[in-house]
């Protein structure tokens, strides 16, 4: 009889699943397993379950969510499901860098159950850098993460150009919130408002064409072990501008630097390496590099509003971080 115990209710439908038949082949448990539920964060409820009974390890998420219908519950997943696949797929035969293969899935569309990917965080590299100063390993852990950004952009291009209302909506639903958590004032917000606009009807913005990308490339989600890097969580994947990946990535180093470095520009020779590894993949490398950190100030400006919304950071810190998006946003003019 399948044992089950830890941050589980007894009898839930998440215990039931436990017990399904087809979950326990799919991830190649015992079949008279003996489960440790341990309740993980993120914007889910996700679970590191363990088999004492066959030492094997795996993760599910749960996409039931209080005020969210079970349809909708059951496009988010799905959405997960098939990006992860797409995403696996397109990196195969490449053993320097995997993804969080997705094993199975409930029938009614609230769990999805996938390999479990242990690893050192990016965040850790970036911080160790930016308060000791070494910077051999991150550089290296941004050339792989560079090549993977690459690789799925590419392979997922489309000849349709981006629109700009999609990111225009999003930077201005960040800048909202970090404002009503004190980053900005109601005039400051106005004025975040304007170089929003401002930014994304610039032509550099218009003609960029789509590609699929990660959707949240934030340090939590790149893991790596010595010889490779593990991507996870691509449930916000969609089709946008490839630099808005980039963008992300260039927010958070920034928001590191300011937070462990105290200087922001201590991530400025990063944020370069990161675009310039990616534009080696392309087969003009300087033109490439230079197209994609023209529109880098919008994307980077989203990301550090996105940072601002958290409530755990001091009100002077998350003005700190509207400040230099807007600077960024300013930036735009030169271009």
């Amino acid at each position: 009889m399948t044992g089950i115990h830890g941050d589980i209710v007894e009898h839930s439908r998440l215990y039931r699943y436990l017990k399904d038949r087809g979950l326990r082949k799919a991830t190649r448990i015992s079949r008279d397993p003996d489960l440790s539920v341990l309740k993980l964060g993120g914007s889910h409820d996700v679970y590191l379950i363990d088999d004492r009974r066959s030492n094997r390890k795996f993760i599910l998420k749960s996409f039931e969510k209080n005020g969210v219908s079970a349809s909708r519950t059951a496009r988010r997943m799905e959405k997960e499901y098939s990006r992860l696949k797409q995403a696996d797929h397109i990196l195969k035969h490449r053993d320097w860098v995997r993804v969080a293969r997705p094993y199975c899935k409930s029938d009614k569309g609230d769990f999805l159950v996938e390999k479990y990917i242990s690893g050192t965080p990016l965040g850790s590299y970036i911080r160790d850098t930016m308060e000791n100063g070494e910077k051999g390993k991150l550089f290296e852990k941004l050339t792989f993460l560079s090549g993977f950004l690459a690789i799925l952009h590419k392979k997922t291009g489309k000849y349709d150009r981006i629109s700009p209302s999609n990111i225009r909506g999003e930077v201005k639903k960040h800048a909202r919130q970090a404002s009503n958590g004190g980053a900005m004032t109601r005039d400051e917000l106005k004025e975040m408002d304007r170089l929003i606009d401002q930014a994304c009807s610039h032509k550099l913005i218009k003609s960029a064409h789509a590609s699929l990308v990660h959707g949240d490339a934030n340090p939590s989600n790149f893991l790596y072990d010595p010889c490779s890097m593990y991507v996870i969580d691509m449930e916000s994947s969609r089709f946008m501008d490839p630099v808005y990946d980039l963008g992300m990535m260039s927010g958070e180093l920034c928001h590191f630097a300011m937070l462990y470095g105290h200087d922001p520009h201590k991530a400025d020779p990063f944020i370069g390496h990161l675009y310039w590894m990616y534009a080696g993949n392309f087969k003009d490398q300087l033109g490439t590099f230079i197209s994609l950190t023209k529109r880098n100030p919008l994307y980077m400006a989203n990301s550090l509003l996105r940072i601002a919304r958290h409530p755990f950071f001091s009100l002077e810190y998350k003005r700190r971080l509207a400040y230099h998006a807007g600077e960024c946003l300013k930036s735009l003019k030169k271009f």
